[in-house]
């Protein structure tokens, strides 16, 4: 399926001499997407999130010491970008039937254009990310500077193309996070402990543990097999890239460095391993605001 947005062509043949030295070789292609998707967070950030909520909540957030106005701001940011991704790849997947045949080079190599533009979206939301992280890692910490560094990683050798058929399905954990960005609003809008919060704490900790731990584990399992075959196969593989009706086929020819398939799999084992830390996290909090005095008084009246 071909990206609706197509990339200028003066923008993606200048910006080839460098993606060409880096490897990237579909990045070309959807440049333009990661540049709207960073200049997209960023507005949303630092001028729509303020500026809504200080007209939806001019009392709670008014009062919000400056730490966790930013906290608060890059929360919404964090939701309205889990929102878009989950729903897009679960549209690609739904759309787009001949993901069901594909062999493991096609999963290995394949790349699609619609597929890219979902891609290129989180690859811009990550560029962000880790600014955000840079400037206020006092605020945020080293563990969500690490995902974040993570995260972009793979968002960007995802262009080389590797295991783009992976990275739309790997998508879905994300959805997850609209929840717990919720989570977190009601602490800070007083409602901690509140039914809302505790009805939702129990749907977050389902689905971070469906899409997170359980999804997310079978997803790196399989795509370590198919990183091992890719790894020992005999010989290249070629792959043409319909990116465009009115332009030539991109054709490639592919081979799994060791450095790549490295880089990927120690990438996903941190990502795994930072979900079930978060979950143990999640699961002490959940319990906390269970036993807080405001259910106790609930329970025993």
């Amino acid at each position: 399926m071909l990206d609706p947005l197509q990339v200028p062509p003066f923008l993606r043949d200048a910006i080839k001499p460098f993606t060409n030295f880096l490897h990237l070789h579909t990045l070309p292609l959807h440049v333009h997407e990661v540049i709207i998707s960073y200049g997209f967070y960023t507005l949303l950030n630092t001028v729509v999130a303020p500026r809504i909520s200080a007209y939806l909540l001019p009392e709670t957030y008014g009062k919000f010491p400056l730490r966790t106005k930013l906290q608060w701001n890059i929360h919404i940011t964090s939701f309205v970008n889990s929102t878009f991704v989950s729903m897009a790849a679960l549209y690609v997947l739904y759309v787009d039937q001949d993901r069901l045949n594909e062999t493991w080079e096609e999963r290995m190599w394949g790349y699609t254009g619609l597929g890219g533009m979902v891609q290129a979206s989180g690859a811009g939301y990550f560029v962000w990310d880790v600014q955000v992280c840079l400037s206020n890692l006092e605020t945020l910490g080293v563990t969500d500077l690490l995902h974040a560094v993570v995260a972009l990683s793979i968002a960007t050798l995802g262009f080389y193309p590797f295991g783009l058929y992976y990275g739309i399905q790997y998508a879905l954990v994300e959805l997850s996070t609209p929840l717990v960005n919720i989570h977190w609003f009601l602490n800070k809008m007083n409602k901690a402990g509140s039914t809302f919060q505790i009805v939702n704490g129990v749907l977050l900790i389902l689905t971070f543990a469906c899409c997170r731990l359980i999804w997310g584990s079978y997803l790196t399992l399989v795509f370590f097999r198919d990183v091992w075959t890719a790894l020992h196969a005999p010989q290249p593989s070629w792959t043409q890239y319909q990116y465009s009706l009115s332009e030539k086929p991109l054709t490639l020819e592919h081979q799994a460095p060791w450095w790549l398939a490295s880089t990927f799999m120690i990438s996903n084992a941190v990502v795994m391993s930072l979900s079930a830390f978060w979950f143990t996290k999640m699961i002490a909090t959940i319990r906390i605001h269970i036993n807080s005095p405001r259910n106790q008084e609930k329970r025993s009246s």
